[in-house]
């Protein structure tokens, strides 16, 4: 290797690349040692070396073992220039790597931003999709409301009619033993004057009272089938007139009895304890004050 090859990469590490001024490149121009020593192209470190006015020629041992010094110190500068190419071209890796903080807090914003945009799409088409889904199970459960309300009605209305055909067909069985119980108190009365006004026989007399008896615990069953429905008779003789129980067939003017009090029936009545199933016809007193006033 030439020494100057050698001078010229000792001066790249310690100086740095030649610089050009005009057409002539100076690599540290000239660098003085003392007043005598010149480094570029002026001095030679080689065949012969000038120390002050004389110039030393070098010998064959001496040149070799100069030369040797060289190359030891240009495989050393090798080494190093590799070692700083090599470092630079790893942090200049890692700088594109590893770009700056403030270049990745950019990327994680965006990134992030980027993350937000897409859950919040999502979220809005899922609350659109459960708010379509409960308007719809709103809109079910109404009408399934609806549906039970009016069925509900329904049931009402068929147990009330249920229950009103059942009041209706009582009541007409309980008012088709009425004209029976009317003929058992007339077969009873007309009986008891007989054996009251007719003279016969303690015999005779006998067997009209165990008939009469016979009568009687028929109309007493009766009754007992009439009070299971709290059926009872209307009373009529000694009470007040009363317009929502008693029919007035007829007028007494004798004055025997109070003005509008009863003085006889004709038909007994008969009422359960929310209707009347038979109107009692009775004749009530009246002064004759009243009859001409009306009149």
């Amino acid at each position: 290797m030439s020494e100057q090859r050698f001078v010229d990469k000792l001066t790249t590490f310690l100086f740095g690349p030649p610089t050009k001024v005009g057409a002539a490149t100076k690599v540290g121009a000239a660098t003085k040692v003392g007043a005598a020593t010149k480094v570029g192209a002026a001095t030679k470190v080689g065949a012969a070396t000038k120390v002050g006015g004389a110039a030393k020629v070098d010998t064959p041992a001496e040149a070799e073992v100069t030369r040797q010094a060289m190359q030891r110190l240009e495989q050393k500068l090798d080494r190093l220039l590799a070692r700083l190419e090599a470092d630079s071209t790893e942090k200049m890796g890692q700088s594109r790597a590893n770009p700056a903080p403030d270049e990745i807090d950019q990327a994680a914003v965006e990134d992030l931003a980027d993350q937000v945009r897409k859950l919040a799409k999502t979220q809005f088409k899922a609350n659109t999709l459960q708010e379509s889904q409960l308007g719809q199970q709103q809109a079910t459960l109404e009408t399934l409301r609806q549906t039970l309300d009016q069925q509900a009605g329904q049931v009402a209305d068929l147990s009330r009619q249920r229950q009103q055909a059942v009041e209706a067909a009582r009541l007409a069985w309980l008012q088709s033993l009425l004209p029976v119980l009317d003929g058992l108190d007339a077969a009873f009365d007309n009986g008891r004057r007989q054996v009251l006004r007719l003279a016969t026989t303690p015999e005779a007399r006998r067997g009209m009272i165990s008939w009469l008896d016979g009568i009687r615990l028929a109309r007493l069953r009766l009754l007992d089938l009439l009070a299971v429905d709290q059926v009872k008779p209307i009373p009529t003789v000694g009470h007040p007139f009363d317009p929502h129980r008693h029919v007035a067939v007829a007028t007494d003017t004798s004055g025997r009895a109070p003005n509008g009090i009863i003085v006889s029936e004709d038909r007994r009545g008969y009422a359960g304890p929310t209707k009347v199933l038979r109107f009692a016809e009775v004749v009530v007193a009246q002064s004759k004050q009243e009859t001409i006033f009306h009149e």
